[in-house]
């Protein structure tokens, strides 16, 4: 009865939400109700990390899976329980700070979709549902992006995303297969992963959704890192380490080279893209399972970067409300009217850079330290990305915040805008102050994925 409770508070409210723009035209009822119910959604997925009884749930009374491992198609693993309060986190974020102007009745049901699908892929290892979730989440991000100003960005993404859960499919049928098929399969698997996250050379969909799609459903989309959950759950407890070093290789030079491209780039929608590549590339490096510090130090990283990236897409997409599209080749002015959106954007960049006080400095200090003596480097190439990263966002903090005020009217920042990006500030100082409940559970979650491995696939 506990285990029913729980998940029908995580996942009935979105479901409710979706089922309610069916029935009610009215946009800012339905965006209220999605605010209430978005916050119990986090309720419950904080509970799971505090309540025993839920610690190691498995719903077996209800569903059982027959794919290829024969396991529950719902359980609470430890990286579950770590992971499962980022899709209604973003699904509040959204809801909460969005203008109302770029998000109707219809962007209000895909968001509570997405979070529900979201929360359906972190809580399974199912073959079956992950591929469901992999490709319900491509079509939702794809229906944000059907306006006649997004097609080009929707034809690249379908591109893309057509071929990733191909080759995802293709890769989990022969998954099961012995010898050459079985390893064909996980290549396969991979190959879906990289194309998922932006994985150089696979990375061009991402900046080009950024820059000619639509920001929000593109975060919302990415942020979770789906990807990076599949290729923990379906790679790394089967890949060889050969494998896992090709991956990790191509990822750190990923996050450098996203980095290095987004100081250069001179609209803001085109940097986001390229730091957004750079910091998902960073933690599925992470994932090459040099040590059990390198692989914790990328789950915190994780969670950090989602939040940290979420709160920096999300004051751009408010200053776009204000002052339409923005460039970084001129100072805009407007710390003196929106000095907390100036204060949370330049704290959320801290975090992308691994600075003190943050939680992001907890993860790169952990990856780096327990990457460098198997893989130096890993160790070298993240200090690299993340000193690019850190001019990238200084440059983005003084064309966007800093010089004199425009003429314009004043562009005052709403309070629940106030309060979601000094809440999300406030979540990534307050962690990296006192992370040791952090720690606890991405040490849990890479304990289990290690030993998922056995003795013949460690790392030396």
């Amino acid at each position: 009865m506990i285990a029913h409770g729980w998940l029908a508070c995580l996942l009935g409210p979105p479901l409710l939400v979706t089922l309610h723009t069916f029935v009610d035209k009215n946009v800012e009822r339905i965006r209220a109700w999605a605010i209430v119910f978005a916050a119990v959604s986090c309720v419950a997925a904080v509970l799971v990390l505090f309540v025993t009884e839920l610690s190691t749930l498995h719903f077996d009374g209800l569903w059982r899976s027959s794919t290829l491992l024969d396991s529950s198609l719902l359980r609470i693993s430890a990286l579950s329980r770590l992971l499962i309060a980022l899709p209604p986190i973003l699904w509040l974020v959204t809801v909460v700070a969005t203008p109302r102007s770029r998000l109707d009745k219809a962007g209000l049901g895909r968001t509570a979709t997405a979070t529900c699908v979201g929360t359906l892929a972190f809580l399974t290892e199912s073959h079956a549902l992950l591929v469901g979730c992999w490709a319900a989440s491509s079509a939702l991000f794809l229906l944000g992006l059907t306006a006649s100003e997004n097609r080009r960005a929707k034809r690249v993404v379908d591109y893309y995303h057509g071929l990733s859960l191909a080759l995802l499919g293709g890769g989990i049928g022969l998954m099961s297969a012995e010898g050459i098929a079985g390893q064909l399969g996980l290549w396969l698997v991979i190959g879906a992963v990289l194309i998922r996250k932006g994985i150089f050379p696979f990375h061009a969909w991402i900046p080009e959704a950024f820059d000619q799609g639509r920001i929000g459903p593109t975060v919302l989309f990415s942020a979770p890192q789906l990807g990076t959950y599949v290729a923990a759950t379906l790679v790394v407890p089967y890949a060889s380490p050969n494998m896992l070093r090709v991956v990790a290789v191509l990822s750190l030079i990923t996050s450098v080279y996203g980095a290095a491209l987004a100081l250069f780039q001179a609209d803001a929608r085109r940097t986001l893209g390229y730091l957004f590549v750079s910091q998902s590339a960073l933690v599925l490096a992470g994932l090459d399972c040099t040590s059990e510090d390198a692989l914790t130090g990328a789950l915190v990283l994780w969670f950090s970067s989602a939040l940290a990236f979420t709160g920096i897409a999300r004051a751009v997409l408010a200053l776009e409300a204000r002052r339409g599209r923005l460039r970084l080749t001129r100072y805009h002015g407007g710390f003196d009217q929106m000095p907390v959106l100036a204060a949370s954007f330049l704290m959320f960049g801290l975090a992308c850079t691994g600075f003190p006080g943050t939680l992001g400095f907890v993860g790169q200090e952990m990856l780096v330290d327990g990457a460098v003596r198997s893989f130096p480097a890993m160790g070298f190439l993240t200090v690299a990305a993340a000193a690019l990263t850190g001019l990238a966002i200084v440059r983005m903090y003084f064309s966007l915040f800093c010089g004199s005020p425009g003429s314009g009217p004043k562009l005052q920042l709403q309070w629940r805008e106030a309060v979601v990006f000094g809440s999300i500030a406030m979540m990534l100082v307050a962690n990296g102050i006192f992370p040791g409940t952090v720690i606890r559970f991405s040490e849990s979650a890479s304990e289990e994925i290690l030993h998922r491995r056995g003795p013949s696939l460690q790392i030396e």
